[in-house]
């Protein structure tokens, strides 16, 4: 199905058609966007920054979109969203604003209702690089690796602790039904083995507009990170490939 990029769902692959705009098309071409290249609409976590806390059981790195919902009673007695609060701040985890994906995910890292936590650090935007099952390259944002939970060397841990050139095999997708489209997407599933290449800041790119409005957040299939304003993103056509693939199958 053939649809604007602001109406593009959420984590899945996506081929770029058209930018019905020249001088928009123009810069997305100098950053190796053409017709044809496959990319991914990520959700508004990826416009924030995960954090890395530390718990009853130890550290954990928590996605953006995870630190959003959960909710914090400050030792001072104010409460915040994990994502809000700054660097040595804690207080005990208060409640959740999402379902049980939310929930079991926390219980996997060790975290509970009325636990202690304190903030560590807020982590900058990385680009992982890895391989899928032996064969297949990947690019991937320090989001989706905080949701991988696997073993390694005889450890259960996340993605976002995984050492280079040693195999990671995913027990679990940490989060609700976005996040395992999100990094199902990517052909990552329970029983996959990953192994670490690299992890470097990620080169991303915000497009030069005046628009101080919401951004759309794209990632490339060789992991360049873009903030398009809807405006920009309403004019980028692209073909939904999950239903482009569906839709071969049935002919």
């Amino acid at each position: 199905m053939r649809i604007s990029l602001d109406q593009a769902p959420v984590g899945g692959s996506l081929r770029l058609a058209a930018v019905l705009h020249q001088p928009l098309q123009q810069r997305l071409s100098r950053m190796g966007l053409y017709r044809g290249c496959l990319l991914r609409r990520e959700d508004e976590e990826v416009a924030l920054q995960p954090v890395r806390v530390r718990g009853p059981a130890g550290e954990a790195t928590l996605s953006a979109g995870m630190a959003a919902k959960v909710v914090v009673h400050h030792d001072d007695g104010h409460k915040t969203p994990v994502i809000e609060m700054l660097p040595g701040e804690a207080g005990h985890i208060e409640g959740l604003t999402s379902g049980t994906g939310l929930e079991q995910a926390l219980a996997t890292l060790g975290l509970h209702a009325d636990d202690r936590i304190q903030l560590l650090r807020k982590i900058p935007p990385m680009r992982y690089t890895a391989r899928l099952d032996a064969h297949r390259r990947l690019y991937f944002t320090e989001s989706v690796a905080a949701k991988l939970w696997g073993e390694l060397d005889g450890r259960h841990i996340q993605f976002a602790n995984a050492r280079r050139n040693h195999p990671f095999v995913i027990a679990a997708i940490l989060g609700g039904d976005a996040a395992r489209a999100q990094v199902a997407a990517l052909g990552i599933e329970t029983g996959s083995t990953l192994v670490l290449e690299h992890i470097a800041p990620a080169n991303a790119v915000q497009s030069n507009c005046d628009d101080a409005g919401p951004r759309i957040v794209i990632t490339t299939e060789d992991g360049l990170r873009l903030y398009l304003a809807q405006e920009q993103a309403a004019r980028v056509i692209v073909d939904d490939q999950a239903q482009a693939d569906a839709a071969q199958q049935t002919t």
